[in-house]
């Protein structure tokens, strides 16, 4: 069986420092990604109360016109 040279290993560590380095760059990619994500989740939360908040109002507009009518 043949012995790696040194200079395959060296090989060998600059091929797995390049992938790590594309994992590394995938990752950061991927979490960008994800705050994005959550920064349109947040703002769909808020557009979604702010319409619950109107329909509800909408709903008991005729309570409340009768309770004010009183």
């Amino acid at each position: 069986m043949l012995q790696p040279t040194e200079v395959d290993i060296q090989i060998e560590v600059a091929v797995l420092k390049n992938r790590l380095d594309h994992i590394d760059e995938s990752i950061h990619g991927i979490r960008e990604q994800i705050e994005e994500v959550e920064q349109r989740v947040m703002r769909l939360e808020r557009t979604t109360y702010m319409l619950l908040g109107g329909l509800i109002l909408l709903q008991a507009m005729p309570f409340i016109q009768e309770f004010l009518s009183l």
